[in-house]
């Protein structure tokens, strides 16, 4: 000890010193830390520099929980809807495809009818409605033919709409715009209020059907289809066999354009023709259910 401190003093070898460590009066920051002149180091460098070298690393617990927010829920469930169909659709569902408690959703949603809400009044941001023209008909047309585009784009998602009233903005100023075309045409006001329900009924009518069609093959099974009709016998099914390719014709789009001038066609009329009593208009301001009563 004392031959070790006579060549320290006398300019001898200086003691060993541990890797990583500075000589003293060195501004050297250890690994990991700071500079020890520029303030104290982090409590996690410290300890990386007091652990020995053989311990190993601690490993990370669990994933990090994912951040929440209203967005997530709704893009999550509509991904179920688009994956596995609608009838999937449940809040466990959701917070499995998020990695999450499923009471963790009521955060953000009170309940799944809600949660479908907002999955409709996602979608529905993306209809565009045509702008305005001359002509009125066409202009129902192409958001029909929008509104079809958006629902296959997203499958699952026609289904979700039957049965309900989809009220949300988007919902909302597709629907003044519509209202806004039908009464500057001259449609009455009664039957412009009902248009768009019928005609939101029709596309998402169709649109689901095409979601849910079990026929892999259209062509092949309308050609069995036309033979069979044809087959019939022709003396008690003369106008079915007679029509038999009639029947058959045509593709799903063919059927869509078809259907939609049907509609078309029928809000023309009203404009020469306005409704009668037979046709059960309901008093205006009367709730579902109490027409007609006092």
């Amino acid at each position: 000890m004392a031959k070790a401190a006579d060549q320290t003093a006398g300019g001898g070898r200086a003691p060993a010193r541990r890797p990583g460590r500075s000589a003293p009066g060195q501004n050297a920051a250890p690994r990991g830390g700071r500079a020890r002149g520029g303030g104290p180091e982090s409590a996690e460098a410290r300890a990386a520099v007091l652990e020995p070298p053989w311990r190993s690393a601690p490993k990370r617990g669990r994933a990090p929980r994912p951040q929440l927010s209203r967005d997530v829920v709704v893009t999550a469930a509509l991904s179920v809807v688009e994956a596995e169909g609608g009838d999937a659709l449940t809040m466990r569902r959701v917070a499995d495809e998020i990695g999450v408690s499923a009471s963790s959703l009521y955060g953000h949603v009170d309940n799944k009818e809600e949660l479908v809400q907002l999955v409709l009044e996602q979608i529905m941001t993306e209809i565009q409605f045509p702008p305005p023209s001359g002509n009125w008909q066409d202009m129902l047309r192409m958001w029909a033919r929008q509104t079809r585009a958006v629902f296959r784009r997203h499958p699952g998602v026609a289904g979700l709409t039957l049965g309900r009233v989809p009220f949300g903005p988007a919902m909302l100023a597709g629907a003044e715009r519509m209202l806004a075309v039908l009464r500057g045409a001259g449609i009455p006001d009664q039957v412009a209020a009902y248009a768009g329900d019928l005609g939101s009924l029709y596309v998402a009518a169709f649109a689901y059907e095409e979601d849910v069609t079990p026929v892999a093959e259209p062509g092949e099974f309308a050609a069995q289809a036309g033979r069979w009709l044809k087959s019939l016998p022709a003396d008690e099914f003369p106008h079915t066999v007679a029509l038999a390719d009639q029947l058959v014709a045509g593709t799903s789009d063919d059927r869509f354009e078809w259907g939609l001038d049907v509609l078309v066609r029928g809000l023309e009329s009203y404009l020469t023709t306005p409704p009668s009593a037979e046709a059960r208009w309901p008093r205006a301001g009367a709730l579902p259910g109490r027409a007609g009563r006092g």
